[in-house]
């Protein structure tokens, strides 16, 4: 379809916050907007919501907890459209267990990693190495894109980590991150992507929201820009076809058992990238191989509500897998700030390696609970009996597309994908499959895809 002089329409598939982005970037470009959702809530991976206790609601997220200052494109985002006054400052420690004891780092202060009794002085003149890499490897890291990082991408976190660090650091600090951020082991990740958690964390202070951290995308679509009759906003609409259509797209989605089709000047598909590779018609073989091929993890994590609160500083404790096969890390979240608890009580999320979570998948609850207390009863003994004897609530979440773990040669592969596309198609694409799984990065691939399709079709009147 060709656009009308007054406006240009555009449909973004996704409401996570890249598709929340790139309809706020479309919107303020001019751009009537519809959003389509296929869960029954906005905000994908980067929602909230609440749960009740006996006499007290818990928030709780469904999957990012916290954020970070380096996260500098989300904070212009905030500082831009007013709404930098939500922001709320929380913890900024991780404790690491080893031997049966939580060492404490800063996120703020990297110089911890030197004055940290969690390793001996020779694994500390090792550090030094890694603090090196990282500043070449800034050099080629971009939010939006990670495919400028293909030259630094020969070899996995763990091969790396014993070439050029040691064994101590592997296990606990090298395969902690990997494990954390993306819930499998170092042997199965890329050093670029050890590089990315801490370009991403280390140095700089951590925020959250007081709704918890869906608030972002909420908050977003509520301003007074989006709330007009220039923005639509439908859930449970199961997109099914994405194509080119003349000189537009052509955007066809299931909704109450009706089938609807949109003709519309542009289009943004920000979803993981094999359901993208289900919708878009116009892939080439190559590219929906590729986004076909993506390896997401699968994460079922359990929370808890407690009446009391445990006395834990920290945001949250990493379980080695040397100290654990299956427990990856345990999370404060009422130590993110008010909000997510009420005053006195706690809120702690046990988070599992991706093998554990994926033979798991179909339990029912109870026998998840279970088995998530018993793993921590095999590595935090005290805290299990403290959460068994102050439970007031459990939720259980479970996500078969969590976070993209990209593999050596990962980047490689990324950097001949985005070779591949059209930056001037009014069809793109965004999510964490151009960068790595963080609310920042998928943020800004989603203005990305906005900005190219601004650019190509010029300004509006």
């Amino acid at each position: 379809m060709t656009a009308s002089a007054q406006t240009r329409k555009a449909v973004v598939v996704g409401s996570g916050i890249a598709g929340t982005a790139a309809a706020y970037r479309l919107r303020q470009a001019g751009y009537d907007i519809l959003l389509l959702e296929q869960e029954n809530h906005l905000g994908g991976r980067m929602s909230s919501y609440t749960k009740d206790g006996d006499g007290a609601q818990y928030r709780i997220d469904r999957g990012a907890s916290w954020l970070s200052h380096n996260y500098r494109p989300m904070i212009e985002l905030l500082e831009e459209t007013g709404l930098a006054s939500r922001m709320l400052p929380c913890s900024n420690e991780l404790g690491v267990l080893r031997d049966g004891r939580v060492h404490r780092l800063s996120f703020v202060r990297p110089s911890d990693l030197l004055r940290t009794r969690l390793f001996g002085w020779r694994s500390k003149l090792k550090a030094v190495n890694l603090l090196r890499d990282l500043g070449t490897a800034r050099r080629v890291l971009r939010w939006h894109d990670m495919s400028k990082a293909a030259g630094i991408d020969t070899e996995n976190a763990r091969d790396y980590a014993l070439r050029r660090l040691d064994r101590p650091l592997l296990d606990y600090l090298v395969e902690p991150l990997c494990s954390t951020q993306f819930l499998v082991p170092a042997e199965e990740v890329a050093a670029v992507g050890t590089f990315c958690i801490m370009w991403g964390t280390f140095g700089a202070a951590s925020f959250t929201f007081d709704g918890g951290i869906g608030q972002l995308p909420t908050l977003l679509l509520d301003l007074p820009l989006m709330r007009t009759e220039r923005t639509r906003v439908e859930t449970n609409a199961q997109v099914t076809d994405v194509r080119p259509d003349g000189d537009g797209v052509r955007v066809t989605w299931e909704s109450g058992g009706t089938r609807h089709t949109e003709n519309t000047d542009a289009c943004v598909v920000a979803v993981p990238g094999p359901a993208a590779a289900g919708i878009v018609a116009s892939l080439t073989d190559d590219q929906r191989s590729y986004l076909d091929g993506l390896r997401y993890t699968s994460d079922v994590h359990v929370t808890f509500g407690l009446r009391e609160a445990p006395r834990e500083t920290a945001l949250g404790i990493s379980v080695p897998r040397v100290e654990h096969p299956d427990l990856c890390v345990v999370l404060f979240e009422h130590n993110l700030g008010p909000g997510r608890a009420p005053a006195g009580r706690g809120l702690v999320t046990l988070l599992f390696r991706h093998h554990w979570s994926a033979e798991r998948l179909a339990l029912d609850d109870t026998r998840i609970v279970d088995d998530s207390l018993t793993a921590l009863r095999e590595t935090l003994p005290g805290l299990a009996a403290h959460i068994v004897g102050h439970r007031d609530m459990t939720t259980v979440q479970r996500w078969d597309r969590a976070v993209l773990a990209r593999p050596a040669g990962g980047y490689r592969d990324l950097a001949r994908f985005t070779g591949s596309l059209d930056p001037r198609s009014p069809i793109q694409l965004a999510g964490d499959h151009f960068s790595y799984s963080t609310t920042n990065a998928s943020m800004t691939t989603g203005e990305q895809a906005a900005r190219r399709i601004i650019s190509a079709a010029g300004p509006t009147t």
